[in-house]
């Protein structure tokens, strides 16, 4: 056995040398197990001075990734190792040759006394720290070495299991099973409304949904059949994982759909209003108010639907320019309300007005937004980026909402609804009723009846749905992104959602998920003076007009 340890310590001597004479430099990171029980639980070590950039950012992202993994950094006088094991070089031969050395002394906290595992928390630290290591060797190319970083990729495309791709279809196929906003949404809008006014707004709406067309038990029973637990890379096991978990939680909705529990589910997948965004909606209502106190607006002709979707086939036909594969098509149909796009698909109800100036706004929205993202998601390796990660809808209605923005659609009219929901949504969740919500937004903040009905309907349909704060919270957490300079095109590139974006980049390095086949027209060079100015000064409340 020591033979054989001092055979492998040498062919590792021999790699190091030919990577640095190669490259310029080389990284060793070596991994053991620790023997001291009061260590933390992942202690990051080094010698050399001139690697405490590349540890301190291993550092934070550990604690930003896996915030319960208790993590530090410890400075030797010599080069870490497995203290089971010789050295493989000497500081000075390190400090001469440019061959670094970082050592990850890990509690073996997920293995009991026996020897056997505690399989979740051997995943969390497996997951955690196999998508940071992707991250701080793509840092050290960039810091350390004369490569190109955004040209680098690592090859593990051999390490990828085979089944990945068959589960990724599998997700799918159990994802095109159903719409869920279709299956929340009532199918008698119009004739509730009636109901509700002859009623004089004082018996609550009797709304009418879509029979259910799956099981949601035989749905789980697929979803967990599915042996993610085989895929070797943390990363795409991690997307995986992260999904399944949504349609679990999903099929949970829509089983108790016009319950109490269906609120509950909405708050795991869809989440909160936290006091922050309550204060902005509140404040966006009081300033519109104020600044509109004496403007009139004249009233505008009203496009119908058909016309509306003239509109829309013509900015398809405008984004097919950029590539022959992006087909879709424009539905009128008699049994939805207003707009929805339905897997790549705009829905347009026939009873469906909407201003011209309106309009324009929501072509980027729905078209611009929602079916370039599918589009370019569905051109992904992973159709998964096509259906949307878990939690994809805040950044992907804030980015909708801010195409409005960028070619000058979003009206104080339009901001102040947004406002409305999250308001209608925290009042829905403090246990209030449809009436009193109802009435809320009609007494307190003057909006028409018709207007307030359908807010308060889009926020009680299904038993509580909480989907319409996330408007306004991507929105503002959008305005954050861009005035940090973050890239705006990469968020094309499918449905997700912020905090994956160091994965979208591990993926599309690494040659698994590739740049946006298309760009929308609000991303053009006639709209970039708008988009500088939120980079330079952006802010909410400078939107409004």
């Amino acid at each position: 056995m020591q033979e054989h340890d001092t055979e492998v310590e040498a062919l590792l001597r021999k790699l190091a040398l030919c990577i640095q004479e190669q490259f310029g430099s080389c990284l060793l990171v070596e991994v053991w197990n620790a023997a001291n029980e009061q260590a933390p639980d992942v202690e990051i070590q080094l010698g050399q001075k001139g690697i405490l950039p590349l540890a301190e950012y291993m550092l934070k992202n550990l604690k930003t990734e896996a915030s319960d993994i208790v993590t530090d950094i410890k400075k030797l006088k010599e080069v870490p190792c497995n203290p089971s094991f010789e050295r493989l070089f000497t500081l000075k031969e390190s400090m001469d040759k440019s061959i670094y050395t970082l050592g990850l002394s890990v509690q073996p906290s997920y293995r009991l006394s026996s020897g056997d595992y505690l399989p979740i928390l051997l995943r969390h630290y497996s997951e955690s720290l196999g998508k940071i290591l992707l991250r701080v060797f793509f840092e050290y190319v960039r810091l350390f070495t004369d490569q190109n970083p955004t040209k680098f990729r690592l090859n593990l495309k051999k390490e990828i299991t085979e089944n990945v791709f068959a589960i990724d279809k599998a997700l799918t196929a159990e994802s095109m099973r159903f719409d869920f906003l279709l299956l929340v949404t009532p199918i008698n809008v119009p004739e509730a409304w009636e109901s509700f006014k002859k009623a004089r707004f004082r018996k609550t709406p009797v709304f009418q949904y879509r029979p259910m067309p799956i099981d949601p038990d035989i749905v789980k029973r697929n979803l967990y059949n599915l042996r993610i637990e085989d895929i070797y890379d943390p990363t795409i096991a991690y997307l995986f994982r992260d999904k399944r978990r949504e349609l679990d939680e999903m099929m949970s909705m829509l089983a108790d759909r016009n319950t109490e529990d269906f609120m509950h589910g909405s708050l795991q997948v869809f989440g909160n209003v936290s006091d922050e965004l309550l204060q902005v909606a509140q404040s966006i209502l009081t300033v519109i108010a104020h600044n509109s106190a004496t403007q009139t607006v004249a009233p505008e002709r009203k496009l119908n639907a058909k016309e509306f979707a003239q509109l829309a086939r013509e900015e398809i036909a405008y984004l097919s320019e950029q590539s022959e594969d992006f087909k879709t098509t424009v539905r009128v149909r008699s049994d939805i309300s207003g707009v929805m796009v339905n897997r790549g698909v705009l829905n347009i109800g026939e009873d469906y007005q909407i201003s011209p100036e309106r309009a324009r706004a929501l072509v980027q929205h729905e078209v611009g937004t929602h079916i370039v993202t599918y589009f370019n998601g569905k051109a992904q390796p992973l159709q998964l980026f096509s259906l949307g990660v878990p939690g994809y809808e805040q950044l992907q209605e804030g980015l909708a909402v801010f195409a409005e923005y960028l070619i000058g659609g979003l009206s104080n009219q339009r901001l102040r609804i947004l406002a409305a929901r999250v308001i209608a949504v925290r009042n829905m969740l403090m246990g209030h009723s449809f009436i009193d919500t109802f009435f809320l937004l009609m007494e307190d903040y003057r909006f028409g009846e018709e207007t307030a009905f359908n807010i308060t309907m889009r926020v009680y349909r299904g038993g509580g749905l909480t989907k319409d704060a996330l408007y306004l919270q991507g929105l503002m957490e959008l305005i954050d992104y861009i005035k940090q300079g973050q890239n705006l095109s990469l968020l094309m590139v499918g449905k997700i959602r912020e905090d994956y974006i160091p994965v979208i980049q591990d993926l599309i390095q690494r040659g698994y998920m590739y740049a946006p086949l298309v760009r929308p027209r609000y991303l053009s060079e006639a709209y970039l003076p708008r988009l500088d100015s939120v980079r330079n000064e952006g802010s909410i409340f400078k939107m409004i007009q």
